[in-house]
């Protein structure tokens, strides 16, 4: 399909547009994944780790990583 998108002008933009989204979505996962991997390391496996790492991954990721590192409590990190 991608060989046919590329015989055009048209058909290279929207295949170029597919890849940069592909990359946007696969950095944002990775940050979660992170994020996900800071928490259990840092906190164990708590019940909402899923939902706390994409909402702080979402907002300041480095920050929150940052917070993470210097010992921030759950509550502090759930507010």
């Amino acid at each position: 399909m991608n060989n046919i998108l590329e015989q055009t002008e048209t058909g290279r933009e929207i295949a170029r547009k597919n890849r940069e989204e592909g990359r946007e979505e696969g950095r944002e996962e990775g940050h979660v994944d992170l994020m996900r991997a800071a928490l259990r390391a840092a906190y164990g496996d708590i019940t909402d780790l899923d939902e706390l790492a994409r909402r702080l991954a979402d907002r300041d990721h480095s920050g929150n990583i940052a917070r993470i590192v210097a010992g921030a409590t759950l509550d502090d990190l759930r507010a």
